[in-house]
């Protein structure tokens, strides 16, 4: 049996070529924009929140050493 014999072949031509679906492609576009759009958004969110996290904890961090230092200047007064 050769190629040109093969059933299978014979069918697979005679099947309609296949057409891109315009709508589905614009769908999909879309979702995926809109997932994306959404990653960034939340992405910079994160940045933000752990930019005030540094921020907080750099303060709390300062205060503590000035709250020390306040002690020491207190205990050596008297």
């Amino acid at each position: 049996m050769s190629l040109e014999d093969d059933p299978i072949f014979d069918a697979l031509r005679d099947l309609p070529p296949v057409t891109p679906n315009a709508e589905w492609a614009v769908r999909l576009q879309t979702r995926c924009r809109s997932v994306i759009s959404t990653r960034v958004t939340l992405r910079g969110q994160t940045k933000r929140y752990r930019a005030g996290l540094a921020y907080i904890s750099a303060a709390v961090v300062l205060c503590a050493y000035m709250a020390a230092m306040f002690a020491q200047a207190v205990r050596l007064a008297h």
